[in-house]
């Protein structure tokens, strides 16, 4: 993140943290009403944000709103990956987008059978694109807790995946 000001940074970072709501399933309103309250409370505490853990900061402020969200509005806290969008994997083939979003399906079928914390540590990993450093301080385990777990999530999702008729 070098010497942009952390103003800067907030704006870059909040506009992957929206991305990756939507990319969660998060509807597009509570996506925005998330946004603006984290938006909200980094301006309110951005004196003891630091400039490097701004990104970690800002994903569990969201997270956290979503699931006060959830709870506000009685709903199951889950990840859903059925909005993921495809176009940016296919070519310009419709034959392999059709493939790829059967793909889709399959895994994201695979995934809910997973526990949660495994399910939320690959897509951080693997959808969102966390590195193991952004996940250690967004989930607040070590990364080597990181590290176990996202091998455990993986060899789980492995054993799942080819026990599946997939």
């Amino acid at each position: 993140m070098g010497a942009e000001p952390l103003e800067e940074v907030l704006i870059n970072e909040m506009k992957i943290v929206f991305r990756s709501l939507i990319k969660m399933g998060v509807t597009k309103e509570d996506t925005e009403d998330i946004v603006q309250n984290t938006l909200y409370k980094a301006l309110k505490y951005i004196d003891s944000i630091e400039v490097g853990a701004a990104r970690a900061w800002l994903f569990r402020v969201a997270f956290n709103e979503f699931y006060n969200l959830c709870r506000k509005n009685k709903k199951n806290v889950s990840i859903n990956l059925s909005d993921i969008d495809i176009t940016d994997l296919a070519t310009e083939s419709s034959e392999d987008t059709a493939i790829i979003s059967e793909k889709v399906k399959d895994i994201r079928k695979t995934l809910e059978k997973l526990q949660p914390v495994f399910k939320e540590l690959l897509i951080l990993k693997y959808i969102i694109g966390f590195s193991y450093r952004d996940i250690s301080e967004f989930k607040g385990y070590s990364e080597e807790k990181v590290k176990i777990y996202l091998y455990r999530a993986r060899k789980k999702f492995k054993k799942l995946w080819e026990r599946s008729e997939f």
